[in-house]
C-alpha cells in the first residue's frame, strides 16, 4: 500500500507515544505535506489511512497548519471523483474535519475560516447529509466568523435538499438579512426549484411576486421557466392562466424567454393560442 512521502519518519501515532520519552519535534513544516497529499486527491491516488495518518502526524507535533493548506486539502477531497483508493471524498471530508475538532490540539492547528464551512457545508449536501449543514453552520456562528453570500446560499442548499423547505423559505425572507447577506437571483433561484421540485407551485409563484413587487433582485429566466414548467408538472386546473402570468411578469421585468421556456408552452398551448403569443410583443 502507498504511503505519503514526509520530510521526517513518520511513526504511528501510538507507538510513538509508547516509546518516545521525549517531546515530538515542533519543527516539522506541515505544508509540503499537504500539498503533495491534495496533490493525491487529485490524481486518485490517496486512500482514507493515508489521510488519517497525515493527520496522526499533524495532531501529534501540534504545528500550526496554513490555513490555505488545510482549505484546499478539505476541497480536494470534497471534489473528489471516486477512485480505487478513494470513493467517498466528500464524507472523508467531513469526517477529517470532525477527527481534528475532537482531539485536544484541533483548534490549535486548524485555523477554520469562512472557506472552511462552506467546503464543509458543500461537501454535506454532495455527500447525501443535508442535515449536518444547519448543524455546521451553528458551529459557524458560535465561531465569531461574518457570514457572507456563499455560506448562506450553502446553508440554503442543505435546508432544500433536506426537505426543509418552510426553513428555507424563511432563511430566505427573513433571516438572511440578520447575518448581513442580501438574498440575490441565485438565492431565490434555489428555493424557487425546491418548492416546485416539492410540487408547491403555488407557493413558488407567491414568492415570485413578491420579488417582483419588492424589486430585491432580478430572477433570470432558468427562474421563471422553472415555476412555469412546475404548473404543468402538476396538472393545475389553472395552470395555463397562471403560465401565461408568470410569462408576463418575465417580459415584464425585461427577462426574454429562451428555447426551453418556448418548447414548455408548445406542448401544451393550443396551437391557435400559440400563433396569437408569436404575434404578441412577449416574443
Amino acid at each position: 500500500m502507498a504511503r505519503l512521502c514526509y520530510t521526517t519518519p513518520m511513526p504511528h501515532l501510538r507507538r510513538c507515544c509508547s516509546s518516545s520519552t521525549s517531546p515530538p519535534s515542533r519543527h516539522w513544516d506541515p505544508r509540503p505535506a499537504f500539498a503533495a497529499a491534495t496533490e493525491r486527491v487529485r490524481a486518485g491516488t490517496l486512500n482514507p489511512e493515508d489521510a488519517h495518518h497525515l493527520f496522526d502526524e499533524l495532531l501529534l507535533r501540534a504545528n500550526p497548519i496554513p490555513e490555505r493548506s488545510f482549505n484546499d486539502f478539505l476541497a480536494a477531497l470534497a471534489r473528489a471523483l471516486s477512485s480505487a483508493a478513494l470513493r467517498d471524498g466528500h464524507s472523508l471530508a467531513l469526517g477529517i474535519f470532525n477527527r481534528v475538532c475532537r482531539e485536544e490540539a484541533g483548534p490549535c492547528v486548524t485555523p477554520s475560516t469562512v472557506c472552511t464551512y462552506n467546503i464543509l457545508m458543500d461537501s454535506c449536501c454532495r455527500a447525501c447529509h443535508p442535515n449536518l449543514g444547519p448543524a455546521f453552520f451553528g458551529r459557524f456562528l458560535r465561531t465569531g466568523l461574518k457570514a457572507d453570500q456563499i455560506i448562506a446560499i450553502n446553508l440554503l442548499k442543505c435546508l432544500c435538499h433536506a426537505k426543509r423547505k418552510d426553513e428555507a423559505v424563511n432563511m430566505l425572507l427573513h433571516r438572511m438579512s440578520e447575518f448581513g447577506c442580501v438574498p440575490d437571483a441565485i438565492s431565490y433561484s434555489i428555493v424557487l426549484k425546491s418548492l416546485c421540485d416539492d410540487s408547491r407551485s403555488q407557493q413558488a409563484l407567491d414568492l415570485l411576486q413578491m420579488v417582483r413587487k419588492g424589486g430585491a433582485c432580478s430572477l433570470d429566466v432558468v427562474a421563471y421557466s422553472t415555476v412555469i414548467r412546475s404548473f404543468f408538472k402538476e396538472g393545475e386546473v389553472r395552470a395555463m392562466d397562471k403560465a401565461k402570468l408568470v410569462l408576463q411578469q418575465m417580459v415584464d421585468n425585461g427577462v426574454r424567454p429562451n428555447m426551453y421556456t418556448c418548447m414548455e408552452l408548445i406542448h401544451v398551448l393550443p396551437l391557435q393560442e400559440w400563433r396569437k403569443q408569436r404575434s404578441c410583443r412577449i416574443f
